[in-house]
């Protein structure tokens, strides 16, 4: 069976969301994730930030784990670089093309290094 870390979404404001020591546990190291990688929930609205250290970074490579399509199309792996002393933001996804069965995005580092970070982050509608 997959094994998965669970990443907790954090739900951004429309007044500002700091991302500060009480958000850092939120934020968690490549090195941290399971057999298979990391799922979070998606609803359409979630981003993922990925951040390689700025000091010590030496990059890594992200993959996005695709479903088929209703009509039974199939949604390639999206496999992207994360340039070493870079911050990427990836999304917002489709549920349709990138939502598990569990309603979850997979992703999964190639050598989840402690230097690279991420935080899921569900933006709120605009009001």
């Amino acid at each position: 069976m997959a094994t998965y870390k669970t990443l907790t979404v954090l739900d951004a404001v429309k007044a500002g969301t700091e991302l500060n020591a009480t958000v850092t546990p939120l934020m968690v190291g490549a090195d941290t994730q399971e057999a298979d990688g990391f799922s979070f929930a998606n609803d359409g609205n979630v981003v993922l930030l990925v951040q390689d250290d700025p000091s010590t970074g030496a990059g890594d490579d992200i993959l996005f784990t695709g479903i088929n399509d209703p009509y039974g199309r199939p949604e390639a792996d999206l496999t992207r670089t994360i340039t070493l002393k870079k911050m990427y933001v990836y999304g917002p996804f489709l549920p349709l093309i990138w939502n598990q069965a569990d309603g979850t995005i997979k992703v999964k580092f190639t050598t989840h290094a402690a230097t690279t970070t991420l935080i899921a982050i569900r933006v709120a509608n605009p009001t």
